[in-house]
């Protein structure tokens, strides 16, 4: 069999009743982490404009809720409005390995499927596990090389996820769903030239991808087919986006239903790129020694070539960045203001925030150099390594390889709620905030449309 129709075997066979409880309570969490993350995204910018565009489109109308407003969408559409919320803040979840942001995707798709389908959050949920075991394995598959080759690694591993959970709440039969799969893979895109400008397009990729996997998987269940061979092809996604010279297209199937991806990814405590938090907690250790910001000469930090492309490159660019987003991918800021600041939160970024000059002359003392081999865990983890010189003429050194929100190193159920609280502070009702944690703890017991429906009841 291809990789594409072991897949499918795993897609379409598993149900929730098979899943390992420890999995499904690790999806239940992360599930509630995406829907706050979502929430705060819909009061911004990119989040308003990408709704309003689509309830102004003709015939995109249907019943599913649109998280935050009012408006109720088609399915595909409410997957796209809700993904792009949902990544907007790039303070999502993050699979490191396969530096995949799977719930920006996968949470969207589910939740909207589901709901126009009338079909059980059990069902939900296991679709959103079974999108994240092959998400996660297309982006490990690539070690790494979708990066390289200029490509968002969400936009394409997350693709697989959506047609996998939509072929899986569809119901589609194994032969259908492979078809599905190889569909999944001719739309599969999404450039990283969206950091030259910090433009929106980099949330419309995980909408999009929501957007398209339900798109492909009703497609194949009409009977459109797709190349059985899109992993693993002379004309493949490795050899298209990928480097074929570091992929191994075999991963895609690597352990299915041994080896459980869904407890491999991290929880983001900082709302920005996901590469530079453990740079920051680094900065943050020195407050812990009484060394403050007015003590340091210079700040030289190690990073990974992966990881130095979106948060270092080019530097004369990232010293004073020019808005919110493209702060949330400068080093030299983030390292500068989570000193200051002893942490990041969503008023970091406020615009008024990027021009202080405290933070913006510490940021001119932040340099960084490529790692050297085994130097740092990247990617397994995003580690911090940074050297600070003192204008005492001291160096100090501080290090941390496995980043906080990893799983080995975890943010705990109080903090995901704590972090939940924060993201819906002013947008939804202090009931409603209450109620979707209440709902989403015990959910295989819970309706989606009692979910979806206090998404909706928002301040004012």
């Amino acid at each position: 069999m291809t990789y594409s129709e072991q897949l499918s075997q795993f897609i379409t066979t598993k149900s929730f009743d098979t899943l390992p409880p420890q999995v499904i309570e690790r999806a239940k969490m992360h599930l509630l982490d995406t829907l706050g993350v979502a929430l705060a995204g819909t009061v911004q910018a990119n989040g308003i404009n990408g709704r309003n565009g689509l309830n102004a489109m003709p015939n995109t109308q249907g019943k599913c809720r649109i998280w935050g407003s009012e408006f109720t969408l088609s399915p595909a559409y409410a997957a796209l409005a809700n993904g792009i919320a949902s990544h907007v803040l790039d303070f999502d979840d993050t699979h490191t390995d396969s530096i995949a942001h799977g719930s920006a995707v996968l949470v969207p798709m589910v939740i909207a499927l589901a709901e126009d389908l009338n079909l059980s959050a059990k069902d939900m949920l296991a679709a959103y596990v079974i999108g994240w075991e092959v998400a996660a394995r297309v982006g490990l598959a690539s070690k790494g090389s979708f990066h390289k080759r200029g490509f968002h690694s969400t936009a394409i591993a997350g693709i697989f996820g959506a047609v996998s959970g939509a072929a899986h709440l569809l119901k589609l039969s194994p032969e259908a769903c492979a078809h599905a799969i190889g569909l999944a893979g001719s739309q599969a895109s999404g450039v990283a030239e969206y950091l030259t400008n910090s433009s929106s397009a980099k949330c419309f990729h995980a909408g999009w991808a929501a957007h398209s996997g339900i798109l492909s998987a009703y497609l194949a269940n009409a009977g459109m087919t797709g190349p059985l061979t899109i992993f693993e092809g002379r004309f493949g996604l490795y050899v298209t986006h990928g480097i074929q010279s570091d992929a191994e297209p075999a991963q895609v199937c690597g352990e299915l239903d041994k080896r459980w991806e869904m407890l491999r990814v991290s929880i983001k405590p900082y709302p920005c790129c996901h590469f530079a938090h453990a740079t920051v907690d680094c900065a943050r250790m020195l407050l812990a020694d009484g060394i403050k910001p007015e003590d340091i000469e210079h700040i030289h930090c190690v990073v990974d070539p992966i990881a130095s492309a979106l948060i270092c490159e080019p530097l004369d660019t990232k010293f004073a960045p020019k808005t919110p987003y493209a702060a949330k991918f400068s080093l030299p800021y983030l390292v500068a203001s989570g000193m200051i600041d002893d942490g990041l939160n969503l008023k970091s970024f406020l615009p008024e925030q990027l021009t202080r000059p405290d933070v913006l002359a510490l940021a001119k003392k932040v340099s960084y150099r490529y790692c050297e081999e085994g130097e740092i865990p990247f990617p397994t983890y995003f580690p911090g390594l940074i050297t600070v010189t003192l204008k005492d003429g001291r160096e100090v050194t501080k290090r941390l390889d496995i980043n906080y929100g990893n799983p080995e190193n975890p943010m705990q159920r109080s903090d995901v709620e704590r972090k939940f609280r924060d993201n819906v502070n002013g947008i939804l009702t202090p009931q409603a905030t209450e109620k979707v944690i209440e709902l989403v703890a015990d959910l295989e017991n819970n309706s989606v449309a009692e979910l979806t429906k206090w998404l909706t009841h928002t301040v004012g």
